[in-house]
């Protein structure tokens, strides 16, 4: 096997494919990456059994063949080239892969491709297309949400709701909760399916925000679900379980409404909340009152933080603590220059929300403090 590439080409499969690589393998070969070129274009597959990516990306093939790479020593040393195209060439030795670039090479020693669990297509039996860009801002706009590690597994995915012509996803850890909509181009049979956040965060590496023309098809069953768009198939194992009442967690009514400039309350936030590491639960107090909002943190061992932000409140003045990075969280997926927090009492759920948008919504317990 012999071919080249451009680098950031492969770098960007790489960044994709790697999240199906499995960390604490069965078997070496679970920790490897397949590659396959042949004509003008290099297959790239990872697979976990959970989740299987299959990517292509063009190149310049001088011999065909296929082999098998320890996943994270191969992207570092990717990634590390000194110049913008690779070689890549087996033919010296049959067990190792030579990488050369700029006057660099290294040498990775490789497993049997034939050994290598390539990605197969699960039974399906329904379906629907989105748009690649409206899958994206779903993902982006709720995935963070999701818990990272949790003992009921159900919190760690992102549940999608399908009713008639338009989807929801959904994610929570407990603490907090996401929620996206986007309209789909036609209706489909009503149906729900919570999917692996991490899969789904994968996923949008691989999505182009410039691309709103192409759309995504998404295959599923009650276990597996399928993604395919471009050069891009993707296989999930779905979470089993039940996901919990998301819309009783949703505040039905306010007594204070704020509005206030989403880039001054980010900035005032994530500098109030560099204090707010010091402290037991990166705890950051809002103010509420007098035409702004005071944001402040305080640590026995180190001191204090506090930035003043203007904003306008309609109701009653309020002091409330929230996570600091549960607010920063949203504030970096908010694509409007306000946003609007809804909240009763220091107690209780706040609900962040963009001006003029009713498909989103954010909400954030605070920290009894």
């Amino acid at each position: 096997m012999k071919f080249s590439c451009y680098k950031s080409d492969l770098t960007e499969a790489l960044q994709f494919v790697i999240r199906a690589v499995a960390v604490k393998p069965m078997t070496p070969i679970l920790a490897g990456i397949y590659l396959k070129a042949e004509g003008s274009m290099l297959e790239v597959q990872s697979n976990n059994f959970s989740t299987g990516i299959i990517t292509r990306i063009p190149v310049n093939t001088e011999v065909a063949g296929e082999t098998v790479v320890s996943g994270k020593r191969f992207q570092d040393f990717v990634k590390n080239m000194p110049d913008d195209t690779i070689t890549f060439s087996d033919e010296d030795r049959s067990n190792l892969l030579t990488i050369e670039s700029g006057g660099a090479a290294v040498e990775l020693l490789t497993m049997t491709a034939s050994d290598f669990p390539k990605v197969k297509t699960p039974e399906t039996d329904k379906s629907f297309k989105i748009r690649t860009t409206a899958l994206r801002d779903l993902i982006r706009k709720t995935a963070f949400a999701a818990a990272k590690d949790n003992d009921r597994p159900i919190f760690t995915g992102g549940s999608f709701e399908i009713k008639g012509d338009k989807i929801t996803l959904v994610a929570t850890n407990t603490h907090r909760l996401a929620l996206a909509s986007e309209q789909l181009s036609e209706s489909y049979p009503d149906s729900s399916f919570v999917v692996p956040a991490d899969s789904l965060r994968g996923l949008m590496l691989r999505i182009d925000p410039k691309d709103i023309d192409n759309y995504v098809t998404i295959n599923y069953s009650t276990r597996y679900l399928t993604f395919s768009f471009d050069n891009v198939f993707m296989t999930a194992r779905l979470i089993e379980g039940q996901f919990p009442p998301y819309d009783r967690v949703i505040p039905s009514s306010s007594t204070t409404h704020v509005k206030v400039d989403a880039v001054e309350f980010k900035n005032a936030v994530e500098f109030v909340g560099l204090m707010s590491k010091e402290t037991q639960y990166n705890t950051v107090k809002f103010s509420l009152g007098n035409g702004g909002i005071e944001i402040s943190s305080t640590s026995p061992e180190v001191g204090g933080a506090v930035k003043n932000v203007e904003a306008d409140i309609d109701g009653e003045d309020l002091d409330i603590s929230f996570n600091a990075d549960y607010i920063i969280d949203v504030l970096k997926v908010i694509n409007s220059k306000q946003i609007n927090i809804a909240l009763n009492d220091k107690y209780s759920p706040a609900a962040f929300t963009e001006p003029d948008n009713d498909n989103y919504i954010y909400v954030a317990t605070p920290v009894r403090a």
